[in-house]
């Protein structure tokens, strides 16, 4: 799993990085994050690289709470439609039942889920255990104020949730935490939550529109589909192009590295319009022609890093695909 987050969402991290007259642009590329793709709509961060530059970013800050200030620079955009669709909602709850669904547009590591005792309702963050990312502590910070800042958005200034609990351990701005969440926050707890009251997540709020929000559901559930399959179809790919060094693999091989069952990843699969055997060819095809392309290896090399026990059989597959054969082939790219 290729573990990552929606460009735009450091958006808010780098207004907040100039807001402390860091050099942005030097952090974003000391991580290895191109700059521009945050006004790209589709364009993704790996995760890893976005926790290097938070880390960095606490390296030149003085303030150990400086993710609280997110609140001060942050823009419903930020979040792709989730954000005008988060607006729109006829109640905090139907708000964060929309990001707790749609949070894997945003960030595939760290997503949402939602608890409701009958008399609180807690949003939890959740982390993907594929990933292996442990967050700063000012990027902890950061989540939260920017969806408190979105709640108090919808609800009012007046939003006072019942507690917050923060994984990270007690830092010298205690006070700073209080001012901003005004409830008892809880640091150095087992998970991370913010939990508010059950009237208030209920109350109806004042601006609602629900063509607005239906109108950005639909942008959102289009997204995500989108995004799964690409994911999906990218996963099966990876753990194929693993495992052809040792031979074909089988179905039920690639199943297990994408930890699905093999019935699960070929239901999945068809319901992509695609199928094992056309991803495992598409593979093959595609490393072929970069391995033809380069004149040191053999094409006895390549075929048996494709799977293939014979040469003769690896020249049959290349001419289907491409109507040459792979010596052909070669001297087409090599001239």
């Amino acid at each position: 799993m290729v573990c990552t987050s929606l460009a735009s969402m450091s958006r808010p991290f780098w207004r907040l990085l100039r807001l402390y007259q860091v050099d942005a642009e030097f952090v974003f590329r000391e991580a290895g994050l191109d700059p521009t793709l945050m006004n790209e709509s589709r364009s993704r961060y790996k995760e890893g690289r976005v926790q290097v530059a938070w880390a960095k970013a606490a390296s030149f800050i003085g303030d150990p709470c400086f993710g609280l200030r997110i609140a001060e620079v942050w823009y419903p955009t930020d979040l792709h439609a989730l954000g005008y669709a988060f607006l729109a909602s006829s109640t905090l709850r139907t708000g964060l039942q929309r990001l707790a669904r749609y949070a894997y547009v945003l960030d595939n590591v760290v997503g949402f889920e939602l608890e409701d005792d009958g008399e609180r309702f807690s949003l939890l963050h959740t982390t993907e255990k594929r990933c292996s990312f442990s967050r700063t502590p000012a990027e902890e910070d950061a989540s939260w104020a920017f969806v408190m800042s979105l709640c108090r958005a919808s609800y009012g200034k007046q939003l006072y949730p019942v507690e917050v609990r923060l994984q990270h351990e007690e830092l010298a701005c205690q006070g700073e935490y209080d001012r901003f969440f005004r409830c008892p926050v809880l640091l150095g707890t087992d998970g991370s939550a913010i939990v508010f009251a059950h009237a208030d997540v209920d109350r109806p709020l004042p601006a609602p529109n629900r063509e607005l929000a239906r109108a950005n559901d639909k942008v959102l559930s289009t997204f995500l589909a989108n995004l799964q399959q690409e994911e999906l179809i990218g996963r099966v790919k990876v753990a194929i192009s693993h495992e052809l060094p040792s031979g074909t693999p089988s179905d039920e091989e690639i199943a297990k590295a994408v930890y699905m069952s093999p019935r699960t990843l070929r239901r999945r699969l068809l319901a992509e319009g695609t199928s094992y055997s056309q991803l495992l060819d598409a593979v093959r095809r595609e490393l072929a022609e970069q391995y033809i392309a380069d004149p040191a290896r053999s094409l006895s090399e390549t075929g048996f890093l494709l799977g293939f026990s014979e040469l003769s059989a690896f020249s049959r597959a290349f001419k289907r695909w491409t109507g040459q054969t792979p010596s052909a082939f070669r001297e087409t790219v090599c001239t």
